[in-house]
């Protein structure tokens, strides 16, 4: 596959949903590969994947991502040559010129901020309460249509 410059292409795209409202795994290429790979690689244990993406890269003077922090674990793989990562302990996220004003640094690591608030494990801050919401609002339309029945 012929990349433009500068030699690499990532492949992480919008992933949308499945029919049950769940965000997707993977989008194409990827989605080719599936069978290629186990969901869950035994190395992964207990760690729930969130989503698969591919970078590639051929630059013969080598690329650079630039300094980022992602906001999942990651598994990288590299099938030849090297990759240099340096990597800064979350303590001093308050010392990075961040692109927002950070507002917490959860004990886990995981950045959040102003304006962008998430939990620990990057659901949503209210995302039981959503949930419950949209179960008592379940129960609540199963119980009209009974009522609608009878």
């Amino acid at each position: 596959l012929p990349l433009p410059p500068p030699h690499s292409l990532s492949l992480s795209q919008n992933l949308g949903v499945d029919l049950e409202d769940r965000p997707g795994l993977m989008a194409p290429p990827v989605t080719q590969l599936a069978a290629d790979f186990p969901l869950r690689p035994a190395l992964l244990q207990g760690l729930v994947p969130v989503n698969y993406n591919l970078w590639m890269g051929n630059a013969p003077e080598g690329s650079c991502s630039g300094l980022h922090h992602d906001y999942h674990d990651n598994l990288y793989v590299l099938l030849r040559g090297r990759k240099r990562f340096d990597l800064y302990s979350p303590d001093e996220a308050q010392r990075m010129y961040t692109r927002g004003e950070i507002e917490v640094v959860h004990p886990n690591g995981r950045v959040c901020y102003k304006g962008l608030p998430s939990r620990a494990d990057g659901a949503d801050v209210n995302a039981e309460r959503v949930l419950s919401a949209a179960e008592r609002q379940q129960a609540a339309e199963e119980a009209l249509e009974r009522a609608e029945e009878a």
